[in-house]
């Protein structure tokens, strides 16, 4: 089994949601010798070494490793044995729900074909001590119960085995394979243990690390996104490819806030038992849903993230950059205080609808819509600007300090990036460049070209 979850492990994909067609988003000298001492003979005195009385200097000391979401299922924080007749597709931590009256619970949960063979197993593990009739009693227990055991073992975790079920998403249905009498489905395995208070703080870390609160962005207006991570925890499903980290934050008006949100945030609100719930994206591959507990005065964020892999420093996928679904091209978006994004398809990554290898797009400059394309093969940019249904561009090739080419006449490019710009004569044709890589600089702490010629991943 361990061999089969490593496998699973190494062989997951990294999937990202989004499209970025044609939506708005788009050998040295060698050293000199030391001068030679004018008293090469050393006194007696000068050649014993004098002993320091400064404390030494201290080691630095190394730099944490965040976890990464995948470490879940490590040892370090997975106390079940991964061995057995199962598939092992999701594990999750749990921490401060009131229901659960301070108790932390951490599960791990599986799926078996052998529902015979898995429920043997588990007794075994479980410590439960049981000859054949035993173990017997309990398949019986399972099959008299329309398909639900539940025992302690002696270690204190709690088992649970239930059918399978064929509308549960969060895991591959599976039949059972016939054996001792059992035929349809399958079953779902949950192990479930309480983490002792000494070790709750590196959990608390997991769950940190894993949550952005970057990606609370379109909504840090209204109320405060900084968290003690009191009320948290994080679902990591293999089967799906997801992670998934909870917050709840307790706020003094939250219908205010709801609706604050609903009058400056785009996206659709549906009622929940009782409470309203919606879905904002942070980019393509990361967003969040709310659910507004307006009586209980709490909102709860469960934040979802496709990418399982841990992902490089400097990266497109870690500077905020999602994909599309064929991986050929990257989209930020910066939603406040009004809509720009940054876009890079380079032709390596695969066949692009589009003839551009990086598209900037702000929607705002003095109310005119600035889009510049980069034309890799051409070394080419082509600059425009559109107001109220009237455009404009030109063109510039950076490498020669060629520019011009302007559409639909001179006049009304002069005339319009003046007026958006600021500036005046040629300026024109060097400033929306120059914004450009001041907004990639700021934002990403890198020039435009190491910004094409960062990893994906």
């Amino acid at each position: 089994m361990k061999q089969i979850v490593s496998t699973l492990l190494i062989a997951l994909l990294i999937f990202s949601l989004a499209a970025c067609s044609n939506q708005t988003i788009e050998p040295s000298e060698s050293p000199v010798s030391p001068p030679a001492t004018s008293n090469p003979q050393a006194t007696p005195e000068s050649s014993t070494p004098l002993e320091s009385t400064s404390d030494p200097t201290p080691e630095p000391t190394p730099e944490r490793e965040p976890y990464a979401a995948l470490d879940i299922f490590e040892a370090e924080f997975n106390p079940f044995d991964l061995d057995g007749p199962t598939t092992v597709f999701e594990a999750r931590f749990e921490k401060g729900v009131a229901e659960l009256e301070g108790k932390n619970p951490f599960t791990l949960s599986m799926t078996s074909s052998a529902v015979y063979a898995c429920i043997a197993f588990q007794a075994d593990v479980a410590g439960l001590g049981l000859d054949d009739g035993g173990k017997g009693e309990l398949v019986e227990a399972y099959r008299n119960n329309d398909g639900f055991l539940e025992f302690t073992g002696a270690d204190g975790r709690i088992v649970t085995i239930r059918q399978a079920n064929p509308d549960d998403n969060r895991y591959e249905y599976v039949e059972s394979d016939g054996n001792h009498g059992f035929t349809g489905a399958g079953c779902v395995i949950e192990l479930t243990c309480y983490v002792p208070d000494a070790e709750l703080a590196k959990y608390t870390q997991l769950v940190q690390d894993n949550f952005s609160i970057e990606a609370l962005s379109p909504i840090a207006a209204y109320f405060d996104t900084a968290t003690d991570f009191s009320e948290c925890g994080i679902s990591v499903n293999l089967y799906k490819n997801e992670v998934q980290t909870s917050v709840v934050y307790y706020v003094p008006d939250a219908e205010t806030i709801r609706q604050n949100i609903a009058s400056n945030v785009k996206s659709d609100w549906w009622e929940w038992k009782g409470n309203m719930e919606t879905y904002i994206a942070y980019n393509n591959a990361i967003g969040n849903k709310l659910t507004v507990d307006s009586e209980g005065g709490a909102i709860t964020v469960v934040q979802s993230n496709q990418h399982l892999q841990p992902i490089a420093q400097g990266s497109l996928t870690a500077l905020g950059f999602g994909f599309d679904d064929a991986g050929t091209c990257g989209v930020f978006e910066d939603r406040e205080p009004h809509y720009i994004s940054v876009a890079i398809a380079r032709p390596e990554w695969g066949e692009f609808t589009e003839d551009w290898n990086v598209e900037f797009m702000d929607t705002d400059i003095k109310g005119y819509s600035l889009r510049i394309t980069y034309h890799a093969s051409e070394g080419k940019y082509q600059i425009s600007l559109e107001k109220d249904g009237v455009g404009c561009s030109y063109q510039s090739y950076p490498a020669t300090d060629d520019k011009g080419w302007e559409e639909p006449d001179l006049d009304t490019v002069h005339r319009m990036f003046n007026d958006a710009f600021g500036t005046k004569e040629k300026e024109l044709y060097y400033v929306p460049l120059e914004y450009f890589e001041q907004y990639v600089q700021e934002h990403f702490g890198m020039s435009v070209d190491e910004l094409y010629a960062a990893p994906k991943q």
